[in-house]
This record gives structure tokens, sequence and C-alpha cells, in this order.
């Protein structure tokens, strides 16, 4: 209580009464009072109370008044942080623009989507436009709950997208009615995959590939899925989807492969996924390293005889001593060398690397992340320059791999969402000089137009904190120095340093540089959105690798030199043929290898004819088209996946398929009646065969009359109503349709739909059936742009009963495709 500081006014009278305060009758107090100079931040308070009455005897001056200081905080000077002191010796930006960037990166990220281009979602993405003119092309000014201003939504042309002008968490919980209405618009149109929620710079990969229909793209590192979604819905630009041979374009002939280390993360965009239905015929999930993913391009050591087949999944399993590789394989093995062949070239003519087998390649790798600090403010105080050096090995092998799987004239890009130049433009410089002069990087700025980026450094330096100061290594010699710890010795690589410059050296030789300033870096105050880095590379020739060692073709003779029969065996624990092991099954390396959890083998040739006989199929297209691509994962067929063209040619058909350990892939088009949770207790309604072995009931329940032992999926109407007959189709005016969508799940009995609608339900059997939509005017065809393909069960005790089965994760998907249909047909009666 000694110091002078917040005291109230009793205090001060208290202290005045000790004799502590000045004294009214002092003159010489007085007059210092009088002449002390004026505070303006203390605050004075007048002493008229009676206390100070008392204290006076005889009438004296008004005495001075209590000074009471004020606390006040002084603005503390802002800190330097280590992300900003790393980035200013980096050069990234000017001067000037500093304060900017750091007051965006301190900001939230705005809400950006991008609109479908799959044309069966054409017509709800035109209807989604046509509902939300209001909040894209808004005539008044917006205001948030705060009163600040919102900007107006801006048009992302380049990858038919848009921009709001707030972020998230303003328009979740807005009490704004136009924010209201635009939240509630997202989340409507999301649901069915008219719209795809996802960030500026996440869509610049797949932007920039160009991906078409026929292209085999891989991506890398994909979870958690957004630029996944957009490769795919790229492939399916043609693919309406419609059935009856009447939809609009045609089934894609690519595919988009999907790949990440982390078993988890795999099944997460397995979800996100497939909320786009039917597309997803074209994807396979896998889960391997990215550094190793395999080459389904080079053959395997071996083959089963007996399943020539290489399924997709990691493979099958047979005796553990497998056939060698056909004699044509090994004698193109042993062949001797050609001399014209590239350097690296091993005899008959493979390469080091063998040949690519995608057109296009992802490869946005791991990364420290800091471009991400919009969305992640915890990065802030964790930032360390470390973090990228620790990475940058890692990344360089991954793009590595990457280049070794693209096909001569394909296209990859590397991307990370880091402003590091370590993990950026070193990672791309030393992927150009290991490849030999394969690569080359192409300028994508023509590509992106209305992006604004800024071109790639090339010159940048290699720093570390140590104990919170800063350490330069102007060189990879300075940071093996003994005054370096033996762990951060180890991190170093020259790669991380910059390359040397294009010119020519004093002794007159030119040195021709990689052109680094083609790449792409996106700063948040650009455009507002987060930080990025994307290259563009072209294979422009085969890439040619070092020397085979004589030792190992030494090893690769001597392990055939056993026999030379196609029908030898090898012995366990040796690998034949190319060295790769037998692959599928058997011991590779020594150790028995078990069959694969995640396999997709050909369905059974017995059942595909029982599907076949009830839904009368056509004979040429179903034999052609349908029936090859129908796979299962389990022996009692308890689900029929189909997998498109490219799909199988890719992944299973290839001939060393058997080392994709594939997690998911392709459309589920019928599955087995009581094998769902929750559908025990339809086995005894299905009658018999469903407990069996459905290789032998599924014909027999389908002659019986019971309920047929397959029902058929939504998502696998639009393919089956391509070659499916007459004998399962109903043909519905709107106004059954609506009825069955209005009562999602329930029964619909007979008698409430049209007199002609009734009677041919009860000609038909009990079981799936596809219904369409009739033209009005008692036309015979359907809408296609109205309605797609519908699965519709019809039960014994004749009602028709719509079952939209869904995935975790994605509960409220049915009732939105519902209701996207019922707003179509609502809009085709007006």
């Amino acid at each position: 209580m000694g110091k002078r500081k917040n005291r109230s006014r009793a205090m001060c009278l208290a202290a005045k009464r000790r004799g502590k305060g000045p004294n009214p009758g002092d003159d010489d107090g007085a007059a210092a009072g009088a002449s002390a100079p004026l505070n303006t931040q203390r605050t004075t308070f007048e002493d008229d109370g009676e206390d100070a009455k008392e204290e006076t005897e005889a009438p004296t001056p008004q005495a001075a008044p209590v000074v009471v200081p004020v606390r006040t905080n002084p603005r503390p000077m802002r800190m330097m942080t280590h992300f900003e002191d790393y980035y200013r010796r980096q050069r990234i930006l000017p001067d000037d623009e500093w304060d900017t960037f750091l007051q965006h990166l301190r900001k939230p990220l705005p809400v950006t989507f991008r609109m479908s281009e799959m044309a069966s979602h054409r017509h709800g993405v035109a209807e989604a436009l046509s509902e939300g003119k209001d909040f894209l092309k808004p005539q008044q000014t917006m205001y948030d709950d705060k009163g600040r201003l919102v900007p107006p939504p801006k048009r992302l042309e380049w990858c038919n997208g848009w921009q709001l002008g707030c972020d998230k968490m303003s328009l979740k919980f807005s009490r704004q009615s136009a924010l209201h209405s635009t939240q509630r618009w997202l989340v409507k149109y999301n649901s069915t995959g008219v719209l795809t929620r996802q960030a500026v710079d996440s869509m610049v990969p797949a932007a920039i590939l160009q991906v078409e229909p026929h292209h085999r793209v891989l991506d890398l590192c994909a979870s958690p899925g957004s630029k996944t979604t957009q490769l795919l819905e790229a492939i399916n630009v043609n693919n309406g989807g419609g059935g009856g041979g009447a939809g609009v374009g045609t089934a894609p002939t690519g595919c988009v492969i999907a790949n990440d280390i982390n078993p988890r993360r795999c099944y997460f965009l397995v979800r996100r996924c497939a909320a786009l239905g039917a597309a997803t015929q074209a994807l396979m999930v896998t889960n391997h390293h990215a550094q190793w993913f395999p080459n389904s391009g080079v053959p395997l050591a071996a083959l089963p005889p007996q399943n020539p087949r290489a399924c997709a999944g990691g493979g099958l399993q047979w005796p553990l001593e497998a056939p060698l590789a056909p004699p044509a394989t090994r004698e193109a093995l042993h062949a001797p060398c050609d001399p014209t062949a590239p350097k690296g070239a091993t005899p008959g003519g493979v390469g080091r690397y063998p040949e690519g087998v995608y057109d296009r390649i992802i490869c946005d790798v791991p990364c420290s992340g800091d471009g991400t600090l919009r969305k992640n403010p915890q990065i802030w105080s964790e930032w360390r320059p470390e973090f990228a050096i620790g990475l940058h090995t890692l990344q360089l092998r991954i793009a590595q791999r990457g280049a070794a799987l693209l096909k001569v004239g394909g296209y990859m890009v590397y991307s990370t969402c880091s402003f590091n130049p370590v993990e950026n433009e070193a990672v791309v410089a030393e992927l150009i000089t290991r490849c030999g002069g394969s690569l080359e990087i192409v300028d994508a700025s023509d590509r992106v137009r209305g992006l604004q980026r800024r071109p790639g450094m090339t010159s940048w330096k290699v720093v570390t904190m140590v104990d919170d100061h800063v350490v330069e290594y102007p060189s990879f010699d300075d940071s093996q120095q003994e005054s370096v710890s033996v762990g951060l010795r180890r991190k170093f690589d020259r790669s991380m340093w910059p390359p040397k410059r294009g010119g020519v050296t004093s002794l007159g030789k030119r040195i021709k540089g990689p052109p680094l300033e083609r790449c792409m870096r996106l700063m948040p105050h650009d455009q507002d959105m987060g930080g990025f880095f994307a290259t563009l590379l072209k294979k422009v020739a085969p890439m040619p690798g070092p020397e085979p060692r004589k030792s190992g073709v030494a090893r690769a003779m001597a392990a055939e030199s056993g026999g030379s029969s196609g029908g030898a065996r090898v012995k366990p624990g040796v690998d034949g043929g190319t060295g790769a092991g037998p692959g599928l099954g058997g011991v590779v390396g020594g150790i028995p290898r078990s069959v694969a959890e995640h396999l997709y083998a050909p369905a059974n040739t017995q059942v595909i004819a029982a599907l076949a006989e009830e839904w009368d199929m056509d004979t040429d297209g179903f034999s052609t088209l349908l029936a090859p691509n129908l796979f299962t994962r389990s022996e009692k067929n308890r689900a029929l996946t189909y997998l498109s063209p490219g799909v199988v040619d890719q992944c299973v058909d290839a001939a060393g398929a058997a080392r994709i350990k594939c997690v998911w892939s392709g459309v589920r088009v019928w599955e087995r009646r009581g094998t769902a949770v929750g559908e025990r207790g339809e086995r005894e309604e299905a009658g018999p065969g469903v407990d069996g072995e459905a290789s032998t009931s599924a014909g027999d329940d389908a002659v019986a009359g019971t309920v047929f032992p397959y029902r058929l999926t939504q998502e696998g109407a639009v393919i089956v109503a391509r070659h499916a007959g007459q004998r399962r189709r109903l043909a519905l005016p709107a106004r059954d349709l609506r009825q069955l969508l209005k009562e999602l799940g329930q029964d619909v009995p007979f008698k409430s739909l049209t007199p002609a609608v009734a009677a041919a339900a009860r000609a038909m059997s009990s079981g799936s059936c596809i219904v369409e939509l009739r033209l009005s005017g008692g036309g015979g065809g359907r809408i296609d742009e109205a309605c797609p393909p519908i699965a519709v069960e019809v039960t014994p005790e004749q009602t028709l009963r719509v079952e939209w089965r869904f995935r975790r994760g994605l509960e409220g998907a049915p009732k939105a495709a519902a209701s996207a249909i019922l707003r179509r047909l609502d809009a085709a009666s007006t």
C-alpha cells in the first residue's frame, strides 16, 4: 500500500490524516502544488468531504487536489518470429510487401468452391447457379454480424470456381439473412456433388495438368482427396451416366489411381470420393509408400498358369514353388546389350527405369506446411527451418519416383504448401539434374489464366536456428564442420543449395542451369489465398539411370540355370526371372507371403450367367463391356463391383498389377441380400441359397420364383441401365416417381400408382428393377435430363420401395439426391 498506484478516494483521505499528504496551510506546499506541471494521465479528486473540514480549524484556501496516477500499458514492440526472420533472409518478397503479407497470414481463408464439370451434373449446376444468383452476383451491399463490409464473390474462370468475401466461421454462424442463405445453399448442393468446397491453391495442380477422359492419372499423395475428386470429374467430364443407350456422352477409358501411405487416410479418401457416385468406376485407392509405388507395367517373375490375370490387390495364393516367367521374357532379359541403347540399359533393351505407365501424375509431397498458416495458426509457434531440411530427401525421392512412372510425353506436377525454397526449387533443380535431361520445366501460366503467380526463386540460403540464433551455411562443406551437431549434419544434402546459374564460365564453357523462374509461387496477399508452390514438368525422354552391376546380372542368370522351360519351378526363397520375386503369394525374400487382404478377383461365371438371365442382358454388350469388368472381394460373391476398362487395364490385366495393394475401387453394382448391416432378418425371407454358395444357388433362386438373391444399388443402376433389357424396367410418369421419392425407404402399394404402372409391376417378379421417367403426353421414352435411372425394389407384398443405401459419413446423401430429382421434376412440370 506504500505505492500511490490505483488508490481509491478513501485511501487518499486516510493518507492525508496520517500527515503524508500536502499541508493545506503550508504556502510553500501550495505554491509547489500550483507550480507543478499538469499531468493529463492522472485523475484528480476534490477534497470537499466532511473529513477535510474537521482537519482545518480556521478558514484556509482550498486544499490542493490529490493526484492519483493511472496505470498505463505502453504498446510493446512486436517481436519478429522465427518464420519472419527466416523468410526475410530468403527474400521471398520485397520489403515493402511484408506488412501486407503478414496481415493476410493472420486472417482466415475465404470460402471457395468449384462447380462440377461432369455431364451428369450439368443440369444440377445450372439449377444451383440459378438459385444462387442473388448472392453470387448481389445487387446490394452485404455486411456481416459485426457490421463489416463483405466483398462480393469473385469468379475463378480457370477452375470454374467462386471465391466468397467471408470466411467459413463468419458464414456458418452468421445471423444475416443473405449470409445464412448462402451457407444453406452451399450445404444443399455440396451433398449432391454439384459443387465441391476446396481451397484455391489446392485446385492448381489438377488445373495445370489438363486431364482428359483417356488419361491414366496417378495421385501419389492423395489424402484428403480434394484434388482426387477434381481429377475424377475431369475423367468423367463426358460421362452422362445415363442408361439404355440414351445417356449423355460415353464411359471414360482413363482412370485415377489415388495413393496414400496411411490406411486410415485411405478410407477417408474413399468416403470423400464416394460422394461422386458412379464416377468412382474409374477410381482405385491404394496404400503404398509414395517413393516405392510399384510400376504395374513391369512383368512379375512368375504368374500362376491357372490364372494368368494378375488381379489387383497384392496377389493370389498357390503353392510356394511358382513357375518362371515365359521363355520369351527370359530370353529378352538375357539377350546381349544393344550398343545403341541408352546408358543404363539392361540386356534386351530394358532400362534401369522401366517405361512409365501414367499420362499425368500429381506429386503433392509432404511438406512443412507453412503455407497453410491461415488454416493452421498453431504453426506460428511450432515452425522451425529444420522441418524443411528433414523433409527434403523424402520429397526428392517421391518426385523421382513419379518421374520414373511417367510416360514419355506425359506431364507431372510437383507441388507443396510451403514457402521454403529448400522444399521447392531445390527439389526441382536436383530432380532435373538426376533425370539426366529427361525432364524439363514447362511454363504453365497460360493454363491458369487469371491466377496471379510469381516466378520461382533462383537463389536462396540454407539456414537453421540453434538456440534461437540464426546460423547460415554458405556451402555443404560448412554444414559438415565439427561445430555442427552430428544429428543435424546428417540431415544436410548437397542438393539443398542453389544450382549453378546458367552462363559462360571463365574458361569459356557454357553452363545451362534449370529455368527455375518457370515455377509458380502463389502468395496469400496476391489473391487472398494460402501459400503454394507448383511446377509443371514434362518427360521428354526415357530416364537413363545408372549402369547395372555385373553381380546382379550374374545372380539372375544363375537363378535360371536350373531350367529353361515355362513349367520350371523356383526354389523357395530364391527370386527368379527379373528378380522381383513371385509377387503373387508364395515366398518373397525367403519370407512366406500371405494372401492379400484387399483383392479384386473376377466374379463367378455362374453368378454372372444368372444375372444376365434375370436382367435380360444384351448378349453382345453385356459379354464384352459389363461382364469382363465385374469383380468381387469375397469367395461367396457377396458384392459385385464394376471397374472401368481403364482401371482393369492399368491395375488388373497389367503384367505387374499384382504388386498393387488396393484398398477400394469401382462401383458396387449388385450386393447379396442379407449381408449388409441390419439385414440378418432378410435371410429367411430371401429363400434358400442366401446362406449357401452363390455360385450354385443364384440361378436356382431365380427359377424357383423367390426373391432374386442380388439387390441392385443406386450407383449400379446407372451402369446396368446401359445393358439391361425390358424385363426389369418400369417407365413411370412424373406423378408416380414423385410419390416414390417423397416416401423414400417406405412401401408404396401398387394400387396407389397409375393403372398401367400397377399392371406392369404385378407382372414382374419380386426383386430389383430399374425405374425411368416417362415422357409427358404418353410418350414411351424418358427424360434423361430430369431423372437418372433409379433402383427400386418390387416386394412380394405388391409394393414398390426405393432403398437408397449410403456409406458412413454420407448419411444425408440419399435424401439430398432424392430432393434434387424432385426439384427437377417440379421444374419440368412448370
